[in-house]
């Protein structure tokens, strides 16, 4: 690391009192915070925590670009007409787009963004231990954990972006795994040593979170630092993030056992989604993002602004749509709807709740030739009720059982309770007929891959999945004939398309 290795920001970190009123800590440009400023009561590294957290909610960073933005266009979620979006959406399958001189500075951002968080939870951990005694309860031991969990997640995060994790990329320099605030140049690590070091991080998280209230089932506290569990960090998320860290390692052993500790208490903790708060007319009431099953979700404080923006009440220029089914003649082709597998032969996805309840046909007018379907996923109706509102997924419930089966595919395992975990999410989506038990290993595949696609709509995540299946492959879905079978796959065929380009100047000071 070069460029963001000295930079420590509190400046642009929202601090949060008791009341979780906004204030700012008033810093000198381009100087650090030091340590004594903010680190020095409990309440400093309590706010210093929640601001890390903070740091990742600009629309650069997770408030747009890294969930419903850059990857879900890349994975042609969109039509490609939204300016800002056009040149991914019409990607040619190459690595040059991402050197483009609108395309670049994000990419930047997204290395040096997540870096800066980074430098900040590292001056929490270098300065904790020695601060042991000054905290009250549990709080050093999930602090801590948060922080080791929060490292541990932005260095994947950066490493899914900027690293290959085939067999021999994995064994190659790739990205730095950042210890410690410092000024000295940190060198690449292999994609290997990487993700065990995000291993052991979380495995450290995990033991320091033992004392997490959401482990007895506590998602409320009257300590309004411990409330709201599911939108940090907790144990479970940290579960939930190793099982996706074992998936990239190719370890399905481990990968299945802490997809299902976590599954093992979603019913009691992260319950699925109520059909009633999803079948109901009243749209402030409507749980559009399944929060209850959010394992870690980000408060993103002004979702309303950026869901109308980009959304619901966009300009043309920002309108971010998927094309419906077009008619020429006696012959249609399926878009959308196809996608959902709702043609007019197949009504697998006509109950399915993704499609049905989130997906909006209504908001963009129809055109001569098709339909325009418009995610409601962020939509904040005014009064919109504060159990589901200014929430950005980062980690669900579902993606467990996805795992789940995945681990079991890739393993040879029992394929017959694979199936059964993909037709558990499939009942809990509105989804009335069941995938067959006896599926071929093929068809589990595919089916797993309709789900992901269905699932992480403007979550950034299906674009990653196809990248750790990239040999499989799995391919981005664009159309599906009749019989809602998906058609006119579009892929990338070359390495450097999966991989994004580092900072130029992190290339000149530390090129390995």
């Amino acid at each position: 690391m070069k460029r963001f290795k000295f930079i420590i920001i509190f400046s642009a970190v929202v601090l949060v009192t008791a009341t979780s009123c906004k204030k700012w800590l008033d810093v000198q440009p381009k100087t650090k915070v030091k340590s004594d400023v903010l680190l020095k009561t409990e309440q400093g590294y309590k706010d210093a925590l929640i601001g890390a957290y903070t740091m990742m909610t600009p629309e650069a960073l997770y408030g747009r670009e890294l969930s419903f933005g850059f990857f879900d266009a890349l994975a042609k979620m969109y039509e490609p007409t939204s300016t800002q979006y056009a040149d991914l959406g019409n990607a040619g399958y190459n690595a040059t787009i991402y050197n483009q001189t609108n395309i670049k500075p994000r990419v930047d951002q997204f290395w040096g963004g997540l870096y800066n968080i980074e430098a900040n939870v590292n001056n929490i951990l270098d300065n904790i231990d020695k601060d042991k005694t000054i905290f009250t309860g549990d709080n050093y031991s999930i602090i801590k954990g948060e922080a080791l969990a929060l490292r541990a997640f932005l260095h994947f995060e950066v490493f899914k972006m900027f690293a290959l994790n085939d067999s021999l990329s994995l064994t190659q320099p790739s990205i730095p795994y950042v210890k410690t605030l410092s000024t000295q140049v940190t060198k690449a690590s292999t994609g290997n040593e990487v993700l065990g070091f995000v291993i052991s991080d979380l495995k450290d998280a995990a033991t320091y979170l033992q004392a997490d209230p959401i482990v007895k089932g506590q998602k409320k506290s009257a300590d309004v630092f411990l409330n709201n569990r599911n939108m940090r960090l907790n144990y479970y998320a940290v579960k939930g993030l190793m099982a996706r860290v074992y998936m990239w390692q190719r370890d399905y052993t481990n990968a299945l056992a802490t997809a299902k500790e976590v599954m093992s208490v979603g019913d009691q903790i992260f319950p699925w989604v109520d059909p009633s708060s999803l079948l109901t007319n009243d749209n402030k009431n409507k749980d559009f993002t399944f929060s209850t099953e959010h394992l870690f979700a980000l408060n993103v404080f002004n979702l309303q602004t950026i869901a109308n923006n980009w959304f619901i009440s966009a300009a043309t220029n920002n309108q971010l749509v998927k094309k419906g089914k077009t008619t020429s003649g006696s012959s249609t082709t399926y878009y959308f709807e196809g996608l959902y597998e709702n043609t007019n032969t197949v009504s697998t996805g006509v109950t399915d709740y993704r499609f049905l309840q989130v997906a909006d046909p209504n908001i963009v007018p129809a055109d001569i030739n098709s339909n325009y379907y418009v995610s409601k996923k962020y939509y904040q109706p005014a009064g919109y009720n504060p159990e589901f509102a200014a929430r950005i997924p980062l980690i669900r419930r579902s993606e467990m059982n996805y795992i789940a089966a995945e681990a079991l595919l890739m393993s040879n395992g029992d394929l017959p309770t694979a199936v059964g975990y993909l037709n558990e999410v499939r009942s809990h989506r509105g989804i009335t007929n069941n995938l067959v038990s006896n599926l071929s290993a093929s068809n589990i595949r595919l089916e797993l891959t309709k789900e992901y696609w269905k699932e992480f709509q403007c979550e950034g995540q299906f674009w990653f999945y196809a990248k750790r299946n990239r040999s499989v492959p799995v391919t981005f879905p664009t159309s599906a004939n009749g019989s809602g079978v998906w058609a006119n796959y579009s892929s990338y065929g070359v390495a450097a398309t999966w991989q994004l380009p580092k900072p130029n100047n992190e290339i000149e000071y530390n090129p390995n």
